[in-house]
């Protein structure tokens, strides 16, 4: 369904009943990135999903910022009645859950992050993410879509997925062809790492429980979630072997088992 706040208009799917359960995808995904974990929780949550900004069907709705976002998310629970809601977030996902849990915190009562980061520490390193996050948005607006996914795919994160079954790699593809140039260029230059607030030095006061996902073969985020988990004060950190950014894709019985753990201790 389409729900309207603050001059923005979102996708917003709401199935289920039980604790409530916010899912936000990485960029390029949507509602749909979760299909497979949601699958395997029997229908014992009510599980929120939402389209991001730029995002399928969401679509273009100007650039908005990661604070901005958060803001709306907000509104979008009081509108569907939810004082208090998990949070799932991967990617870019898990930056905007995280974001929200440093935020709004009284709404958070889990947050469980996927190869997701508390953004850049310093000025420079934002800056010059920036930069590169314009340069993709350029690209993006002016070869199209699908040569922007044809080199997206082929990044080194995503190196694991050469092993996954064809029907996901089919699904997958789809999924990232279903948006709109000028949404992915405004997601990028609105809630991309370079943009939004760091917060590195706000860890040590959320004192929500988190589960930090990792996949193994994921180097990067590994070490960035081991730094998060020493500043976190009731944080715990799974790593999964045998896979890589797309934990959720990659094992999705594996991760729902986690995450269910973790829901219910």
């Amino acid at each position: 369904m389409i729900m309207k706040v603050n001059d923005h208009q979102y996708w917003v799917e709401d199935k289920g009943e039980g604790p409530a359960l916010v899912m936000l995808h990485g960029f390029t995904g949507s509602a749909s990135t979760f299909d497979q974990v949601a699958a395997h929780f029997s229908n014992s949550y009510r599980i929120i999903r939402v389209d991001l900004p730029g995002h399928a069907r969401t679509g273009s709705i100007g650039r908005v910022t990661m604070e901005q976002f958060c803001r709306d998310l907000k509104d979008l629970l009081d509108q569907l009645g939810l004082s208090k809601v998990s949070l799932l977030g991967y990617s870019l996902g898990g930056r905007t859950a995280l974001s929200f849990a440093v935020l709004y915190p009284c709404y958070v009562d889990r947050l469980i992050l996927e190869s997701a980061s508390p953004g850049l520490a310093t000025t420079e390193e934002q800056l010059s993410r920036q930069a590169k996050d314009k340069g993709l948005a350029e690209k993006l607006l002016e070869e199209g879509l699908e040569a922007f996914v044809d080199y997206w795919e082929n990044i080194p994160l995503f190196h694991s997925h050469q092993r996954l079954p064809l029907p996901a790699k089919k699904h997958l593809r789809a999924e990232r062809l279903g948006h709109m140039e000028k949404g992915l260029a405004e997601s990028l230059l609105g809630m991309g790492t370079g943009h939004q607030p760091s917060w590195w030095n706000k860890l040590s006061s959320l004192k929500t429980p988190v589960l930090l996902i990792t996949g193994g073969e994921d180097k990067k985020f590994f070490t960035i979630n081991e730094k998060m988990k020493g500043r976190l004060p009731n944080a715990f950190h799974k790593v999964v072997e045998h896979s890589g950014h797309t934990v959720h894709l990659e094992k999705p019985s594996f991760f729902a088992k986690i995450v269910d753990s973790f829901m219910i201790e």
